[in-house]
């Protein structure tokens, strides 16, 4: 069977640094690819055949005041959905939540505050590596697709944070 190639340039690149393809992509074989793959319409969601990572950098004025100690925040890139065995999460950046004497998060799916992560991780400091979230709390198998959901909760109220972000990852399988 003879097999035919296309090639799409992007501005003439010779070494084929910049490809664009729009459509369906099929690949036949062992394909390798070096650096990242990206998908510009699903910001903030990387895939490698079963494993997700959906990853979200969420700033103080992001979080809804609930007039009391906490302030919410539910993902936007994406849910994790029904089937999916969710793996770990981790927190890799926080500038820290200023403006009171303490603030701690959870990572839930809207129902359950803790079911990402085991213990009351600190976000008042700033820890430009993250910092250690726990193994999961919670059930690992989705039955229904699941929003994320981080809580942070202060000392006193939480209208007094006036500064601070947190970059949350969570992993699981398709």
């Amino acid at each position: 069977m003879a097999q035919t190639t296309y090639i799409v340039r992007k501005g003439g690149d010779a070494d084929l640094a910049n490809i664009t393809a729009s459509g369906t992509l099929a690949v036949t074989g062992a394909t390798t690819f070096s650096g990242g793959i990206t998908a510009d319409a699903v910001s903030g969601v990387t895939t490698f055949g079963p494993l997700v990572k959906l990853t979200e950098t969420v700033a103080f004025g992001d979080f809804t005041d609930n007039e009391d100690a906490t302030g919410t925040y539910e993902f936007t890139v994406g849910t994790i959905p029904a089937g999916a065995t969710f793996l770990s999460a981790a927190i890799t950046a926080v500038t820290g939540f200023a403006g009171d004497t303490s603030a701690t998060i959870t990572i839930g799916d809207g129902t359950d505050v803790d079911r990402y992560h085991t213990g009351t991780p600190s976000v008042f400091a700033t820890a430009a590596a993250g910092v250690a979230v726990g193994a999961p709390s919670g059930v690992l198998y989705h039955d229904a697709a699941k929003t994320p959901t981080l809580i942070v909760t202060t000392n006193t109220d939480f209208s007094g944070v006036s500064a601070g972000s947190v970059t949350v990852e969570l992993y699981y399988l398709t």
